[in-house]
């Protein structure tokens, strides 16, 4: 029998296969993604090592998917790191429900060392410290995590205030939008407010 012309698995297909069963479901297993990509599970581990290689693979495919290094580590560091925020944010937007798991797998890929070194060489050109750089990474990374999840949650997360007991909150929800403005609002504020954070630690 001839072989096929396209091989039936390859690490791209693995790897945008994953993205798509976590993206609706939430978790990785091995049986499900070889049903999704209609073939045995034996059949995988002649492109792959395991979960964490799969894993691997869901990151690249984010990257190819989104441009996560569309900014320009030449400006002011604010309005590098901002830009830097939001087009990460935007990428794992669009996967939200890949969140927890690639934001908890330990990152070993080349190609995120490679978007990490440019943001810590921006920060460390910016004045702070080596001891710094790491930590503000980290709590940015946090926030935007948040903020992806954000986006694919209600527009209205509090609800059913009674006015009685919780004026003060009603009143407040009052004055929140009740659509997609109300997580975009709350990433621009949080976003602004950790850049004026950040600039208060650069050493004097």
């Amino acid at each position: 029998m001839a072989r096929p012309r396209t091989p039936l698995l390859d690490r791209r297909r693995i790897g945008a296969a994953a993205l798509r069963i976590v993206d609706e479901q939430g978790v990785l297993t091995i049986p499900a993604l070889a049903r999704e990509l209609g073939v045995a599970p034996s059949a995988l581990y002649h492109h792959v090592s395991g979960r964490d290689e799969i894993i691997s693979l869901m990151r690249e495919a984010l990257a190819l998917e989104t441009a996560t290094d569309d900014w320009d580590p030449t400006q002011p560091w604010e309005q590098a790191l901002e830009a830097w925020a939001r087009t990460y944010r935007a990428a794992f937007a669009t996967h939200a429900g890949a969140v927890p798991l690639l934001a908890t797998a330990p990152l070993a890929e080349p190609f995120m060392h490679a978007m990490y070194e440019k943001v810590a060489e921006l920060l460390l050109t910016a004045g702070f410290a080596t001891g710094q750089v790491m930590l503000l990474i980290n709590a940015l990374e946090s926030f935007i995590l948040g903020s992806a999840l954000d986006l694919v949650a209600p527009p209205v997360m509090v609800s059913d205030v009674p006015r009685e007991t919780a004026p003060h909150l009603a009143a407040v929800l009052d004055d929140t939008p009740t659509d997609h403005r109300r997580a975009e609002l709350a990433f621009d504020t949080g976003l602004r407010a950790l850049l004026t954070g950040f600039r208060a630690l650069l050493p004097r």
